[in-house]
């Protein structure tokens, strides 16, 4: 089985480069280009896989230094994908959190002001009335 291909160490960096890219998406809460990353990471992974159907047909020796920067690479994009489901699983909560939030009961949040030299506890809506 062929695994150590040119093609494929570059697909690993465009990979490794998309999922960093998709890190700091999610970090600034930018949907996006979180779509964005997400289109091109399936992309990248269908390309990969349809490379790994050609190369296993060839019986080609590996070369010693692309096998080294494929496993290097192989460990990168590991590390990239396993933060990236950590912040994605992050999001997720958050969000369920704010849906919770949402869905409890209906409360008023008017701007309500204290009326000045009164007591603390006397409040007024916006139209000055008590």
């Amino acid at each position: 089985m062929e695994r150590f291909t040119p093609e494929r160490l570059k697909l690993l960096q465009d990979l490794e480069a998309s999922l960093n890219g998709s890190r700091r998406a999610l970090l600034a809460l930018d949907l996006a280009a979180i779509e964005q990353g997400t289109r091109e990471q399936v992309g990248l992974v269908l390309e990969m896989q349809r490379l790994c159907e050609r190369t296993l047909r060839s019986e080609t020796a590996p070369q010693q230094e692309i096998a080294e920067e494929i496993r290097r690479s192989e460990e990168a994009v590991l590390q990239a994908a396993r933060v990236q489901a950590a912040l994605l699983a992050r999001a997720q909560r958050k969000l369920r959190i704010l849906a919770n939030m949402l869905a409890g009961p209906s409360l008023n949040y008017r701007c309500l002001f204290v009326k000045p030299n009164a007591p603390a506890a006397v409040v007024y809506d916006t139209q000055g009335g008590v």
